[in-house]
């Protein structure tokens, strides 16, 4: 008999610390639930405050550009946008292997066709390795052998260029008659404007001076005709 209550003494103890073990062993599971869960809502948490945050940067570097972009020093640049656009040159390969001249010079005629200008830009794009050019490298521009390295620091403002981008107005194009080119020179500069007569046609020679390959990416015309004077430019 008193065997008997011994061995049911025993068995509820290990009940009882097979409870125990499992009510421990269910904590321990909850504890770590719990941690990791408040570890996934703080990784959610700075998530979200990393998307906030470059969302923030993002609005005010736009609204810095928008708000450049329409300071009266781009006014030129704004005007594009309500001018008619001739592409002379997009997207060539350009350079000059050992300082020489080579056979990619890019010749293109240009007419203008009907009508009378009343304004006008040259626009230029160009880089290197997909990148602005440098001071060792410069993008040779001439119209009926009127010009040379365009001169960037007289460039018209143009907002956020994230390459080399040169503007000029048609009367006033700034350039460098020879290399090597350097922004301490003094350009002289020439009126291409006046050359823009009624079926005149116009040579215009281009490449980039530069002993690796270089991009003209691109180079424009924009224009305005005379009131009353349905004008238009165009290539031969």
């Amino acid at each position: 008999m008193f065997k008997n209550n011994m061995d049911e003494k025993n068995i509820t103890k290990l009940k009882n610390v097979g409870v125990n073990i499992f009510l421990f062993i269910l904590a321990l599971v909850l504890i770590i639930f719990a941690i990791k869960q408040q570890t996934e809502e703080k990784d959610k948490n700075k998530n979200l405050t990393n998307e906030i945050s470059q969302k923030v940067v993002e609005e005010i570097k736009n609204e810095s550009s928008s708000i450049a972009s329409s300071s009266p020093e781009f006014s030129d640049f704004q005007s594009l946008a309500s001018l008619k656009k001739l592409t002379i040159i997009s997207s060539v390969e350009s350079w000059t292997p050992s300082a020489e001249l080579d056979d990619n010079k890019v010749f293109k005629k240009i007419i203008l066709k009907k009508g009378e200008l009343s304004k006008g830009y040259i626009y230029v794009k160009a880089s290197i390795n997909n990148s602005p050019l440098t001071t060792w490298e410069s993008i040779y521009v001439k119209l009926n052998n009127q010009g040379g390295h365009l001169f960037r620091p007289n460039s018209l403002k143009i907002p956020n260029a994230s390459k080399t981008e040169i503007l000029f107005s048609l009367d006033n194009i700034y350039y460098l008659e020879s290399v090597p080119y350097s922004e301490q020179a003094t350009p002289k500069n020439v009126n291409w404007f006046n050359l823009f007569k009624d079926k005149k046609e116009l040579e215009l020679l281009t490449f980039i001076s530069s002993l690796k390959p270089a991009t003209i990416e691109e180079i424009s015309f924009y224009y305005d005709c005379k009131i009353g004077s349905d004008c238009l430019l165009d290539v031969k």
